[in-house]
């Protein structure tokens, strides 16, 4: 059989639509994928949040103090970016080390639902008087103003109950569900609700 020296080499409109197919349809497969992989550090990071507030809740109950929620605040786009643990100790809330504090993933929003109509502190708050011996080496501290205060937005108290019972809400930017978090009295801890925006 003789072969025909003039054909030509190259690929025909068919193949070069099958070839298309196939890359379009990889990419949408990727792009479904790289969804679920967001929604699932979206949901993981609502779940962190739930287990970190009952802890502080568990550790208000097991060691008979309060412990509080104090949000650190970016100055310029005045969106939360970090929850603390804080102890009412001596007369004044305290900053701990554990648990560690809990940082809002990128994008996150979180908002405290809370009633305005009652100002007041949730414990008022005093300076710790000096010890023996900062008197006797005359390192009084100076007097604090109020507003030096740390003033968390949310207590857990040793009897297992939470005050103010405000609810927390907490969404994301580009992510169309949204998380609330609300104090069940009934079984005494911090519960999650997924709700669409």
């Amino acid at each position: 059989m003789v072969t025909n020296p003039r054909r030509q080499k190259g690929y025909t409109l068919i193949e070069i639509m099958v070839v298309i197919a196939v890359i379009a349809l990889i990419a949408a497969v990727a792009a479904a994928s790289i969804s679920q992989t967001l929604n699932r550090r979206y949901a993981n990071e609502a779940e962190r949040l739930t287990i970190w507030l009952n802890q502080l809740a568990d550790f208000a109950v097991l060691q008979g103090a309060a412990f509080g929620v104090l949000s650190d605040t970016n100055k310029k786009t005045k969106k939360i970016t970090q929850l603390n643990a804080v102890i009412y100790y001596r007369n004044q809330w305290v900053k701990v080390s554990f648990p560690e504090p809990y940082t809002l993933g990128e994008g996150a929003n979180l908002v405290w639902l809370l009633d305005e109509t009652d100002e007041d502190p949730l414990f008022y708050q005093q300076e710790a008087l000096p010890s023996k011996e900062e008197i006797e080496q005359g390192e009084v501290p100076s007097k604090k103003d109020q507003d030096d205060f740390l003033q968390p937005s949310l207590a857990f108290l040793p009897d297992g109950y939470a005050v103010p019972e405000a609810k927390i809400d907490l969404s994301y930017r580009d992510y169309e569900i949204s998380y609330s978090y609300y104090w069940d009295s009934e079984d005494l801890l911090i519960k999650m609700e997924r709700q669409k925006k």
